[in-house]
């Protein structure tokens, strides 16, 4: 019987998924600062659902993890978070605008494992429904700004807009129905090189005129190239006002444009983003789709938002993380005799809201000593005969080795020392 877990999914013993828990929480943390409230939606959701045309895109379709219930109802693992929030805004009504919610959760894509790719990994999702302005995206560029910053992450957020990208695609002569298509292939640019991308335009016979005017990465020449060719230029002053805003918030070095960027779905309909760490590999990204909610109802609604991939995260900066243990007191009795009051010195240390640990395999002190160090709990609660005849227990800290009595009526002190 095979023991590894599936391919491309793996085990977080607890040193790592402390890392992967900080990672979470500082995310919450900086989400709920901006005023999001937290959604949790199923991971299996109705096929129909996550297969719906314009919702996902030829590469995320076949990657989707789908199979029949006993019911034979066709269903699939999420692959992403937005797709279930669509659900839950266009079958919920009474939802305040604007909506504003974060979700982090796992999600599957039977992509090809690699160096730090998965095919089951964690989103930390942040949404803004309701609001059509570029307020909604300057909101998410400052709240990533802040997600990097709290994680000691140097990072650019890139910025490019389907729009934009549709109306060159136009003016350079590429088919309505092979935009999608286009917008795919250009997306890979950055990994494969723009002569594997024109190779692959060429192959699905689209015109390659259109990556002369990525290349150049300006939007005044843009915005000329549309009006010669009678096209609107509205999508380039949206873009130019959501630097304007960045600007003002002093975001301007941390967001830069760059018109190769598509994004892979197709659900996205105008500006679209992605964090590149300085260390390489993009560790997040997102952007507007505002007809996608209109897929699973009768209403449009506008939306925009963001995706910080945790694993991704955690697999750049994992060496720089915090691994120690969350416990602060190992507790251990030196014999049976006083196993009662070493139970009871637990429970009231955590009380005073202090992470602890009771040595439950009543070993010897040397023994849990060891123990303690290997976990990296900071002290440890020694309770012996003599020391409960003086109600008190000795307090030994595990980096400099020295211990100290405390007395049982002078508890709250643990406080001041552990925070010291």
């Amino acid at each position: 019987m095979e023991l590894k877990p599936v391919r491309g999914m793996r085990d977080f013993l607890p040193e790592l998924a402390r890392k992967k828990q900080f990672i979470e929480d500082t995310c919450r943390l900086v989400f709920e600062r901006y005023g999001f409230e937290p959604l949790d939606t199923p991971i299996v959701e109705n096929l129909e659902l996550l297969t719906k045309k314009g919702s996902t895109g030829a590469d995320i379709e076949n990657e989707i993890y789908s199979f029949e219930d006993k019911s034979k109802r066709k269903l699939g693992l999420r692959f992403d978070l937005t797709v279930p929030l669509a659900r839950v805004v266009a079958s919920t009504k009474e939802l305040a605008m604007p909506f504003k919610r974060y979700q982090i959760g796992k999600v599957y894509r039977y992509d090809n494992p690699q160096a730090k790719r998965y095919r089951e990994f964690t989103q930390a999702d942040v949404d803004i429904i309701g609001v059509s302005s570029v307020l909604a995206e300057v909101e998410l560029i400052a709240l990533s700004y802040d997600v990097m910053k709290m994680l000691g992450i140097k990072a650019k957020m890139i910025i490019s807009s389907r729009a934009v990208l549709e109306n060159i695609a136009l003016a350079c002569s590429v088919k309505k129905g092979q935009i999608n298509d286009c917008f795919r292939i250009i997306d890979k640019a950055d990994k494969f090189g723009w002569s594997e991308v024109e190779k692959e335009l060429k192959a699905k016979g689209i015109r390659t005129e259109i990556l002369d005017v990525i290349k150049r990465n300006d939007l005044k020449y843009a915005k000329e190239l549309m009006e010669a060719n009678g096209l609107s230029t509205s999508c380039i002053e949206r873009i130019n006002e959501l630097f304007r805003y960045l600007s003002m918030q002093d975001l301007g070095d941390f967001a830069e444009l760059n018109l190769s960027l598509a994004r892979g779905l197709d659900y996205y309909t105008d500006i679209v983003m992605e964090i590149k760490s300085d260390e390489g590999p993009s560790i997040g990204g997102g952007g507007r789709y505002d007809t996608l909610i209109a897929q699973y109802g009768n209403r449009n609604i506008p939306a925009t938002g963001i995706s910080f991939g945790v694993d991704r995260i955690l697999d750049t900066i994992e060496a720089k993380l915090p691994a120690k243990s969350k416990t602060k007191i190992f507790v251990a009795a030196i014999n049976k005799d006083v196993l009662g009051e070493a139970l009871k010195i637990a429970q009231k240390i955590r009380g005073l809201a202090i992470n602890a640990e009771f040595d439950l395999m009543q070993r010897n002190i040397s023994k849990n000593l060891d123990y303690a160090n290997k976990k990296g709990i900071p002290y440890v609660a020694i309770v012996g005969p003599k020391e409960i005849q003086e109600k008190k227990f000795k307090l030994k800290d595990m980096n400099s080795g020295k211990e100290i009595l405390i007395s049982f009526d002078e508890l709250n002190k643990l406080k001041e020392i552990i925070s010291n």
